[in-house]
This record gives structure tokens, C-alpha cells and sequence, in this order.
């Protein structure tokens, strides 16, 4: 590894809130800033404008009240800053022209005040506003961290994003699921596969076991449980039967109508992360019902290792990027066969357990930070040579 005598400072252009769900975004910055890294991370600059009920999250944004813009608290990371740039959403001529003249050069020179060399900016949105504060922060690094795919956003209007600008801007591209890495290798000269990761600590009270190897709720009934965003990703309808066939615990956010659930399904709404293993703890199965519209081919969840580190049964559907850890997960093709794979998911052999855990523990956050802060110190040597 190339060593930096002096502290790096990184701006992570985000695209979730601080105090949303736990993911790749938080989770990296906190790694990084526990290694010396000084990070400014930036709130998700608008791709849209806000509907009618969004106020608080709009009050949140322009009081800096980043609690409120987001859904829950979670904990900020020592040596971890929030930044909040005031931004006209980014979403066509007019505002991107008055971003660019008006009020990005403020926010720019907001972002770029205090902090020295070298300087890495990440991003995660691909929008012209952010290309725009990278020039202002003239960076001796810049890395896409490609997690999404863009280009089949169910949550913005086709055009809003710029990823071909954005890869023509940086230096280095991560990329985690198969076809995102396939995709990016196309485009650009330096790509690394960056996978998902695990807190692994974290997740030890998810790994209580019951007398006899089963954690079978109270009274012999199958308790299954999600955990994440709760929106157009997954086959709501497929959630819909799991809820009337089994007991069914849905942890976060919920983003779309999810109509009329069966009775014995619990709602607990976004929870801070060191409360999410606590809620796996009595499930039985572990179930990642995911759509099959054509983003879901470009997405390994964040939670992929996390549910591995519980060391319970996971089914799923919907995601062409497990297929490479198939032995680990049991992968269904439809709604019939998600339920059958539930209603058998505990008799299985004691190893399949083990064989979870040992690859969840392969793919900790502390091991997944030291390889990007070596790929990292590596592109800055790189860049100061040539």
C-alpha cells in the first residue's frame, strides 16, 4: 500500500440522506474517516422536485437540519461532516443553468473551504450539478462509485442523470453487481469490482440459535423478515402472499402502497442499523422478494453479507447478481416457488449455516475498507507520477 503522510480529504457526493437506511455510502465514509480520511459527506443533491408531502424533508434541507431530510437518526461517524448544498433540483435547462450560475458557485466554494491535499471527491449521483462542484473542487482524485443503475431509474424522469458526463470526469470507477461491472468496463479505462459488505460484529445478535438449531417463533409458526427499502424494487404482490401465508416482518422505509397485508405482519418502519440485527434475531427465514423490472439486474443488495451473517435461510428472487453465490441463497424463479422455498427453508443440512457465516465473515467492512483505501492511495500515487 502507498502511504499519504498527510490526512486525505474525501467528498462524497451521496445519493441518500445521512439519516436514511444504512448503506454502502455511510458505511464506506465511516470506514474511511476511522482510517484518517477527513470526509465531507454531501446530502443527495435533488434529481426532482418535491411533492406535497415531502415538507419536512424540504425544511430539513434548507435549515440543515439533516435529521429531518432524511427518515431516521442514525449516529455520525466521528471525523464524518455533513455538508448541505442549496440547489435548484437538477432537472433541466433552467435550473442547471442557475445552479451553474448562481447557486453553485456558492455552494461550491461552501464544499471547498477548509479542506487541503490531497483531495478525493466519490460520487454516487450522477448529475450535472455534481460534475459541476467537482471542478470547483478541483480534485487530485475523482471515483465514481457506480451502485445503481442509472439508466433504468425507477425514481427519476429519463434524462435527469448524466453518467456518460460523469465517467468522461473521473479517474477510477467502482462497480458492485456483475452487470453494472460488465457495463462500466465498457465505458471506462479503470474499473474495480467493489462489493457489498458486512459489519460482522454487528450482526452477532442476529446469530442467537434456539435449542435444536431452529429460532421458529413462538408457537411453531414460520416467522420471515425484510429488511431495507420497501418500494417499486420488490414484487409487492409476492409480499402481499408472504404476508397472509406466514409471519412477516417488514423493517424500513415504506415507499409504495403496499395494499392489504395479512394479519400477522409487522410494520416497524426505518430503524437506526444497530437495531436491525435485534429484529432478525426470531426469524426463521430471511426473504429478499425482489421485482423483476429491468433495474433489478443491475442490483446486489447492500444487505447482501448482512443477511449472510445472520446464518439463517434466505430466499430470494429477482436478482440475477446472486446467482454467483447460489449455493449460499436458495434463488426461485416465481411466486409458487418462493413460498414452497420458505415452507422448507429449515430443513436443511447444520453445514449450510457455517458455509453463510464463513462467507460473511470473508466480506467484512474491515477488510471491504482496507482494499478501497489501498485502491485508493494507489490511484493518488499513480496520479502524482504522471
Amino acid at each position: 500500500m502507498v502511504v499519504t503522510t498527510s490526512p486525505i480529504d474525501l467528498v462524497v457526493f451521496s445519493s441518500v440522506h445521512w439519516h436514511f437506511t444504512w448503506q454502502r455510502h455511510q458505511e464506506l465514509s465511516s470506514r474511511l474517516a476511522g482510517r484518517g480520511y477527513r470526509v465531507r459527506f454531501v446530502e443527495p443533491i435533488p434529481k426532482r422536485w418535491p411533492g406535497l408531502g415531502e415538507a419536512s424533508r424540504v425544511f430539513g434541507r434548507l435549515t440543515g437540519r439533516h435529521d429531518r431530510a432524511g427518515l431516521v437518526r442514525q449516529s455520525l461517524s466521528s471525523g464524518v461532516e455533513l455538508a448541505n448544498p442549496l440547489l435548484l433540483p437538477d432537472v433541466g435547462p433552467v435550473s442547471r443553468r442557475l445552479n451553474r450560475q448562481l447557486f453553485g458557485r456558492r455552494a461550491g466554494r461552501s464544499l471547498a473551504a477548509g479542506l487541503g491535499r490531497p483531495r478525493i471527491v466519490l460520487h454516487y449521483l450522477p448529475l450535472a450539478a455534481a460534475i459541476d462542484l467537482q471542478r470547483a473542487l478541483d480534485p487530485d482524485l475523482a471515483v465514481y462509485d457506480c451502485v445503481w443503475d442509472w439508466t433504468n431509474d425507477p425514481y427519476s424522469r429519463p434524462g435527469v442523470t448524466r453518467e456518460e458526463a460523469l465517467l468522461a470526469n473521473v479517474d477510477t470507477v467502482f462497480a458492485d453487481s456483475p452487470h453494472l461491472f460488465g457495463r462500466m468496463c465498457e465505458r471506462h479505462r479503470e474499473v474495480h469490482r467493489v462489493l457489498p459488505a458486512v459489519d460482522w460484529g454487528l450482526y452477532a445478535p442476529a446469530r442467537v440459535v434456539a435449542s435444536g438449531g431452529r429460532t421458529r417463533a413462538t408457537g411453531g409458526e414460520l416467522r420471515c423478515a425484510y429488511f431495507g427499502a420497501i418500494g417499486v424494487n420488490l414484487d409487492l404482490a409476492l409480499v402481499r402472499r408472504l404476508s397472509r401465508e406466514f409471519s412477516l416482518r417488514l423493517i424500513g422505509p415504506i415507499q409504495s402502497e403496499l395494499g392489504d397485508l395479512g394479519a400477522r405482519t409487522e410494520l416497524t418502519g426505518p430503524v437506526p442499523r444497530a437495531e436491525v440485527p435485534g429484529l432478525l434475531a426470531d426469524a426463521d427465514v430471511l426473504v429478499l422478494p425482489y421485482g423483476k423490472e429491468g433495474h433489478a439486474r443491475g442490483i446486489i443488495p447492500a444487505k447482501t453479507f448482512e443477511c449472510l451473517a445472520t446464518g439463517k435461510p434466505i430466499v430470494a428472487c429477482g436478482l440475477p447478481s446472486l446467482e454467483e453465490y447460489s449455493e449460499h441463497f436458495r434463488l426461485v424463479a416465481d411466486a409458487d416457488g418462493f413460498v414452497a422455498a420458505v415452507r422448507t427453508a429449515l430443513d436443511e443440512p447444520s453445514e449450510n449455516r457455517e458455509r453463510r457465516l464463513a462467507l460473511a465473515r470473508a466480506n467484512s467492512w474491515e477488510l471491504r475498507a482496507d482494499e478501497i483505501d489501498g485502491i485508493l492511495r494507489a490511484a493518488l500515487a499513480k496520479r502524482s507520477r504522471s
